[in-house]
C-alpha cells in the first residue's frame, strides 16, 4: 500500500452551513471477553482481514478523536475510513451542508451512530462519525469529512503503521430480536489478542435491551478491560 500525503487546509463556517449536532438513532453494541473462549462460542462464516492503522508519533491523531484505518479483506476487497470519535460526553456536531453531501454521496458511506460500551454498573454511550470508501486511498470526500467535524489534524504523512491480524465470524443464535446476526471479531496485535462480540441497533431505545441480550447469550465473563479497541491497539486512553 503506497503512503498516503494529504494537505489539509481549515475551513471557516462561513463557507458552508451552520453547525447542527448529528442526527444519531441507531449504533452498535459491544462488550469484550476474553480470547480463551473463543473455541467454545458457536459461530460460522469466518472471514480473515488485514488492519492497518496510521498514527502518528506522539498519537496526535488520536488526541484529536480521529482514527485513520485501512482494511483488506479475505475477499480482496479492501476500503479507507476515516473515524471521529470525541471525548464520552461530547456531542458530534457537523456542518449541515457537508453533511447532507457526504450523506448521499455515491463514492463511498458516511456513518454516524453511537458505541454502546459494557459496563457491569453502566453502559458508556460514545458518538461517532465515519466515512469510507473503497480502494487504499484517500479521497475528496475523506477531506470534506474532516471539515464536516471541523477537524484539522497534522498532514497525514510520514505516520506509522500497526498492523492487526483480524478475524470474525457470525454469533450463531436462534433469536431473531437483533437487527443483524451478531459478530465475533478477534484482532491480533504485538502478543496481544482482543476478542469483542457486537450487534447492530436501531432506535436509541434499543440500545441498553439491545446490549442486555447479547451479554445474556454468552455464559462468560467479559473482560475487565472495556471500551474501544482501536484505542488499545494504539496504546492510547480509551475514548
Amino acid at each position: 500500500m503506497k503512503k498516503i500525503f494529504l494537505i489539509l487546509v481549515l475551513l471557516t463556517t462561513s463557507s458552508y452551513g451552520a453547525l447542527i449536532p448529528v442526527p444519531i438513532n441507531s449504533g452498535e453494541v459491544k462488550i469484550i471477553y476474553p480470547c480463551s473462549i473463543l473455541d467454545q462460542l458457536p459461530k460460522e462464516s469466518e472471514e480473515s482481514l488485514e488492519v492497518i492503522f496510521f498514527e502518528t508519533e506522539g498519537n496526535k491523531l488520536t488526541e484529536l478523536g480521529l482514527n485513520y484505518r485501512y482494511r483488506k479483506k479475505s475477499n480482496l476487497e479492501d476500503d479507507v475510513t476515516l473515524k471521529f470519535r470525541p471525548s464520552r460526553d461530547q456531542m458530534v456536531m457537523v456542518e449541515e451542508d457537508i453533511y447532507s453531501e457526504l450523506s448521499s454521496s455515491s463514492h463511498g458511506e458516511l456513518k454516524c451512530e453511537a458505541d454502546v460500551i459494557y459496563d457491569k454498573t453502566k453502559p458508556k454511550f460514545v458518538s461517532t462519525c465515519s466515512f469510507k470508501s473503497s480502494g487504499s486511498n484517500l479521497t475528496k470526500e475523506h477531506d470534506a469529512f474532516l471539515k464536516m467535524v471541523q477537524l484539522t489534524p497534522p498532514a497525514l504523512s510520514n505516520l506509522r503503521e500497526v498492523k492487526v491480524s483480524a478475524f470474525r465470524w457470525k454469533l450463531k443464535t436462534p433469536d431473531s430480536f437483533f437487527k443483524k446476526r451478531p459478530t465475533i471479531e478477534v484482532w491480533r496485535f504485538r502478543q496481544e489478542c482482543i476478542l469483542e462480540v457486537s450487534t447492530k441497533f436501531e432506535g436509541m431505545e434499543k440500545a441498553v435491551p439491545t446490549l442486555r441480550m447479547l451479554k445474556a447469550l454468552i455464559p462468560f465473563a467479559p473482560s475487565l478491560i472495556q471500551g474501544n479497541k482501536t484505542s488499545q491497539v494504539l496504546q492510547t486512553k480509551v475514548r
